[in-house]
This record gives structure tokens, C-alpha cells and sequence, in this order.
């Protein structure tokens, strides 16, 4: 009788740490759905569809409000407010607070913005010397010419 017990509380136990483990391996939002409508966004911010970009985002926003997504509606807001008139700019800042209040190391990594040559860093006492243009020579016996070399200044 007491083997008995002793079988019936262990098969108990194993019955609800099962179903615990159950629910732990459930997502608490749909994260592949909000993964699409963030990818869906990006797409169109690429294309440079805003109005899309943002409906797609603040749909992911609504499915799984993390950092990622509200960072990218807030960017997606940004740049409609450089192309049209409108409180784009309150809402962009809005969403960047709403990521960083969420995940304040967060860092983008999924689009990157065409990246900017960056300008040319002076000394105090330096001053800009203009540069020629290179022309570039066409593959053949001809290249092999030197190519005159450009003023000294």
C-alpha cells in the first residue's frame, strides 16, 4: 500500500511539472506574426513607402510591443516628417522613448540607412586643398601609359 502511494504521488508530480513546462513553452505574443509585419515595414521603408511602413510596424507593435518594433515605427515617422508636413516629429520621439524605455541598450540591426561618406576631419591650422578628379583608363595596351600627374599646389 505504501509502494502504491509513494507511485501515485510521483506520477502526480511528473503529471504537473509536465503540464508547468507546458506553459512555459508557450509564447506569451505571436512573435512570428509580428516578425512578418516588421519585416513587411522594413520592406517598405527600403522602398520608401512610409504610410505602409508605419501601418506595418504599429501593427507589430500591436501584436508584441518590444523595442525593435517601436524603434522602427519611430524612425518610419521620422522620415515621413522629412518629406511631409504634419506632428511626425513628436511621434517619431514618442516611439524612440517607448524602445529605449524597453531596452535602453538597444541598437538597430536590421536596416541600416544608406551610410554617409563622413567629411573630412580639418586641424585647426589645416586649410582644404581642392583635389582633381581621377579619370579612370580602359583595360588594354593603352593603360600602361602613365597618366599625367595632377598640378602641384
Amino acid at each position: 500500500m505504501k509502494k502504491a502511494s509513494i507511485l501515485l504521488v510521483a506520477l502526480i508530480s511528473l503529471m504537473m511539472t509536465d503540464a508547468a513546462l507546458g506553459y512555459a513553452k508557450e509564447e506569451l505574443f505571436d512573435t512570428s506574426a509580428a516578425t512578418q509585419h516588421l519585416n513587411q515595414g522594413i520592406a517598405y521603408l527600403n522602398a520608401k513607402k512610409f504610410d505602409a511602413a508605419i501601418q506595418e510596424f504599429e501593427t507589430s507593435v500591436d501584436i508584441n510591443p518590444d523595442a525593435e518594433a517601436y524603434y522602427y515605427l519611430g524612425y518610419a515617422y521620422y522620415l515621413k516628417g522629412r518629406t511631409s508636413k504634419g506632428d511626425y516629429r513628436s511621434k517619431s520621439r514618442e516611439n524612440f522613448e517607448r524602445a529605449y524605455e524597453i531596452d535602453p541598450n538597444f541598437s538597430p540591426s536590421r536596416f541600416k540607412p544608406t551610410q554617409h561618406v563622413p567629411a573630412q576631419v580639418m586641424q585647426p591650422n589645416q586649410t582644404a586643398t581642392p583635389t582633381s578628379p581621377v579619370t579612370p583608363t580602359p583595360p588594354g595596351p593603352e593603360s600602361t601609359q602613365q597618366q599625367p600627374a595632377p598640378p602641384a599646389d
